[in-house]
């Protein structure tokens, strides 16, 4: 097989002759994470473009490189062999490296006898059965002892036409026993194992599985992890022109597990990146650490989070901070910075969490969820001038036995900011008796007194839902740079199985929603503008009908605007239809607005109490009511009237054929618009 040989070291050559250069250890090669392209290597080839600086493949898997480069064989139709310097085995007699590749017995890496020629190691990628992970880099650990101080070099061989070979960051000379436990771990670490570096693990698990993921059984348009389990949205915030959403993840499983900080961001609030993990528990033990719910804010350019630590029940609160909105380093070693020594004596320790940071003048404050010694719920106002040292200054609300049937016993979640000169607290009360949810989700309004923690003026006869529905929980505001107060929630509930496990993945957030008071102070909530550049195929339905009609539109992805007229009895829309009819209905009837999904619940969770949900409405001067509706295949969300009562489900599953029905018990007007979401 004829070869072309081409010399790229020359200069170096030259440089050494002539004294120019430094000498190089012995135990040592020259440029082993290819950062200085090839330059170092001796390459026989017709081509020099090895070096690649890609930091996925696949569309979004990482290959988990380090450094800027590595080396690959990938797209090259040509026989390669690239040598490093000689060198000489030293250390502990150990050499690491990272590998991946489609690699086979003519495309593989070797350590070659520099004397003789002779064929000491060679390593495959044989870490995977056929072509699922094989871009993924893998660590080589080499045990070289018996060559002890015998001159070497590594040679990396590409014959085969229907294969190639990735790699990089060699160390050919590991000298502590320290730096060799590090190479080990890391072997585990990207076999996807979880391992004492539990933010690594956490990530290196996602890259390699997160392909199992079928987009067909996923949201297009609403927040979720890339695999695994998520719940509370956490550190909601617009830092650096982005919005970043943080949330409660574990990866490892559908199921609540040791909770990690899952990260996105977005420009629009519609399309998402993927960020890495930000936090992960002290421990990754079920019954002991997980890094619980906790919010984010901005000072001097920097990004700065305060969460929970959870540790076998016992909770405090500490701080991280991010240079770049990504990476995070715990600050007071991980100490906390609230902790029950801060606590008034009327507070249980167990259950104390979910801060909530903003800043008022030049004092930071947050709100953090508790529970009463006598076992009803409250929210703790607390103080800082500098971010670590917090003052305790008093119960904002307090539940007692008057409030029990609104807000049940522990506050979990609280966020408590200012509309329109209205101080507005939210939080997620649980345990109450009789919510169709069992855990609730309520807003109340008054005035924040900042002297004595309370919020004035208000009384139980205020509090309202937030939302009607079966799944929305914990939700949590940011201030944007327009100016617009935003909320997004949990879009699943605790006390159901979710329906989504068995594609390998449980939880969503709902699209975030702009928060206003109208003139009665009551909370209007609405789904963010931007949502609308994503509507295509537009269509339109205008007919006064009665019984059951078929629009002939279809879709499980839509955003929908419908006016209708109501009469007497019932009258409204069916979505996720099938040709029967079925499907789940969103109807007016006395007064409600009713959601029913029962026919889209594949039998899960049977029985009206946890498949009908109804929002009081008011029907306009006009007549009229106006419903807006978004469907993402698993989820219905509902807002009435402009968003003055939202309801908000998940359903089991729904296909592209499913078919929108229009039904009433009398003749009623029908004005629906319909478009397909598109969200790529």
């Amino acid at each position: 097989m004829k070869k072309f040989i081409i010399s790229i070291i020359m200069v170096s050559l030259i440089l050494t002759l002539f004294g120019c250069k430094e000498k190089q250890d012995p135990y040592e090669i020259e440029n082993p994470g290819f950062e200085n392209g090839i330059n170092g290597w001796i390459l026989e080839s017709e081509t020099s473009d090895l070096i690649s600086s890609d930091i996925t493949y696949d569309g979004n898997r990482k290959y988990m490189k380090e450094g800027n480069s590595f080396l690959t064989t990938q797209g090259l139709n040509e026989d390669i062999i690239i040598t490093s310097s000689v060198f000489k085995i030293g250390g502990l007699g150990k050499i690491s490296f990272l590998m991946s590749g489609q690699t086979s017995l003519d495309a593989n890496v070797s350590l070659i006898n520099n004397e003789t020629g002779e064929n000491l190691l060679t390593a495959t990628n044989q870490l995977y059965d056929g072509v699922i992970f094989i871009d993924n880099f893998i660590r080589i650990i080499w045990d070289t002892e018996a060559f002890m101080d015998l001159e070497v070099y590594i040679q990396i061989k590409d014959y085969d036409d229907t294969s190639y070979i990735n790699v990089d960051d060699f160390d050919v000379k590991i000298e502590t026993e320290e730096d060799h436990l590090f190479y080990m771990n890391d072997v585990l670490l990207r076999s996807g194992i979880k391992t004492d570096n539990l933010l690594m693990s956490a990530e290196y698990y996602i890259n390699l599985y997160k392909y199992r993921m079928d987009p067909e059984t996923r949201y297009t348009y609403h927040v979720m992890g890339e695999m695994g389990w998520i719940n509370d949205p956490n550190g909601f915030v617009y830092y650096e022109d982005d919005y970043h959403l943080f949330y409660q993840h574990h990866p490892y499983s559908t199921s609540w597990g040791p909770m990690h900080w899952g990260h996105v961001k977005s420009d629009d609030l519609v399309k998402w990146e993927y960020l890495p993990i930000a936090v992960a528990p002290i421990v990754l033990d079920a019954g002991g650490g997980a890094a619980f719910s906790g919010s984010a804010i901005e000072v001097d350019d920097a990004l700065y989070i305060i969460y929970t630590e959870n540790w076998m029940g016992y909770q405090h609160q500490v701080i991280a901070k991010s240079e770049d909105g990504i990476h995070f380093e715990k600050i007071n070693d991980g100490l906390p910075i609230i902790d029950d020594s801060d606590l008034p004596f009327y507070a249980n320790p167990i259950d104390f969490r979910d801060p909530k940071i903003f800043k008022e003048g030049d004092t930071y404050y947050t709100v953090i969820g508790s529970r009463q010694i006598n076992n009803f719920g409250q929210v703790l106002l607390f103080s800082s001038k500098n971010l670590m040292d917090w003052e305790y200054i008093g119960p904002v609300i307090q539940g007692s036995t008057n409030t029990i049937y609104k807000l049940g016993y522990m506050f979990e979640c609280p966020d408590i900011f200012e509309l329109q000169g209205q101080d507005v607290l939210i939080m997620s009360p649980q345990q109450i008796p009789g919510h169709r949810n069992t855990h609730g989700t309520v807003y109340v309004i008054g005035d924040l007194n900042y002297q004595t923690g309370m919020l004035d003026g208000w009384s139980i006869d205020q509090v309202e839902e937030i939302d009607y529905g079966f799944d929305f929980y914990a939700p949590q505001t940011t201030i944007d740079a327009q100016g617009r107060r935003i909320m997004v929630a949990w879009m699943q509930s605790w006390n159901r199985s979710p329906m989504t496990a068995q594609y390998g993945w449980a939880g969503a957030m709902t699209i975030p929603r702009v928060l206003t008071l109208d003139e009665n102070n009551q909370l209007i909530q609405y789904p963010i503008e931007e949502v609308e550049n994503y509507r295509l195929n537009g269509r339109t339905f205008n007919q006064a009908e009665s019984g059951l009609t078929s629009t002939n539109i279809f879709g499980n992805i839509l955003d929908i605007e419908l006016k209708f007229y109501p009469n007497e009895g019932k009258s409204g829309i069916t979505l996720f239809g099938d040709e029967t009819g079925n499907g789940t209905h969103v109807y007016y009837q006395d007064g409600y607005i009713y959601l029913d999904r029962t026919d889209s619940m594949n039998g899960r969770h049977p029985g009206d109490f946890y498949n009908i949900t109804k929002a009081p409405v008011v029907i306009q001067d006009d007549g009229s009511i106006d419903l807006r509706i978004l469907l993402d295949r698993f989820s219905i969300e509902v807002f009435v009237n402009g968003g003055r009562q939202a309801i908000t489900s998940t359903i089991y599953g729904s296909s592209e054929h499913d078919v929108i029905y229009l039904f009433s018990d009398q003749e009623t007007q029908f004005d629906l618009k319909v478009w397909d979401l598109v969200v790529n």
